[in-house]
């Protein structure tokens, strides 16, 4: 008896925003052809859960240059006096112009500023579509503008070996633009995982080990320079080493291990879920479906 083959969609269709990426995942396509797709699609969804809040990206993307023009490039140290320049005289305004002067989205504007930072600085904290790892881009992937259904909506389904995630959003005139961007972070978190794991890194060790590094640890440009003496460490590259059978995988496990180390100081370079329901008091976010690693298929 054939078995159906793997897929994972991805559809968005909100305002003037239409996307479609589908890959089908059969026993010759390559791990490093799934992540990559994954990549696609988490590129797709990140910055546009800043935008459907009303973040003007744009604004800060260009104001960043000047922002990190005095930063050392591809140096990791660069992270802490970024952090600091967040409350400078100068970055203040430039956060709430792209806020819209709305306390509300001023939070994700200062997080949207540090991400526009250290892209121009040359610093991952989640793994790109160009990333090394991929080596070329996924064959296997379909990416075009036919969305399956004529209202609007979002929608992200996958099944993948035993990785299955659904995530879908009808959207109409009530819908709430918090509602949108948090489904779309939702969406991003399924990804970010996933990604290095498929690829082959064992993400589950770095986790423990960025877990134990960081402690007790909170939000700090002190803690901030603390993790960058971590990542630089023996520790550090023992661990990533450990973490992974190949090289050509190593930038990817070590980005894992900064971003990890990074979401445990809850320091905020995305839509971040927790954000969005202080910030919206009376927002819900669905909890998410499909079984989480390591959870057993419950008996039907």
């Amino acid at each position: 008896m054939s078995e159906s083959s793997d897929s994972i969609d991805f559809f968005a269709r909100y305002k003037g925003w239409v996307v479609a990426r589908s890959i089908n995942c059969t026993s010759s396509t390559q791990p490093r052809d799934v992540s990559a797709y994954l990549a696609a699609v988490r590129e797709d969804v990140s910055k546009r859960a800043f935008e459907v809040l009303g973040i003007d990206t744009n604004s800060l993307d260009a104001y960043s240059e000047i922002f990190t023009k005095s930063l050392p490039k591809n140096d990791y140290s660069a992270i802490v006096a970024a952090y600091k320049s967040l409350g400078s005289a100068g970055a203040e305004p430039e956060i709430n112009k792209a806020a819209q002067g709305r306390e509300e989205l001023k939070p994700f504007a200062k997080a949207y500023l540090f991400r526009a930072a250290l892209n121009r600085l040359g610093l991952d904290w989640y793994v790109r579509k160009d990333n090394k790892a991929f080596a070329a881009s996924a064959p296997a992937q379909k990416a075009s503008t036919s969305v399956p259904f004529p209202s609007e909506g979002i929608s992200f389904m996958a099944k993948y070996k035993e990785w299955v995630s659904i995530k879908k959003l009808s959207i109409d005139g009530s819908t709430k633009p918090e509602e949108v961007s948090a489904h779309l972070s939702s969406i991003r978190l399924a990804t970010d995982r996933k990604i290095p794991q498929i690829l082959g890194v064992n993400t589950d060790n770095l986790d423990i080990y960025a877990a134990e590094a960081t402690g007790n640890m909170r939000k700090s440009a002190a803690n901030l320079e603390k993790i960058t003496q971590i990542l630089r460490s023996s520790e550090a590259k023992k661990q990533i080493d450990e973490s992974i059978t190949d090289q050509s995988i190593r930038g990817a496990a070590v980005i894992h291990l900064f971003s990890r180390m990074l979401q445990n100081l809850k320091v905020d370079l995305e839509v971040s879920p927790d954000t969005l329901m202080d910030m919206f008091p009376g927002l819900k976010i669905p909890k998410p479906k499909g079984r989480m690693p390591g959870q057993k298929k419950k008996k039907q």
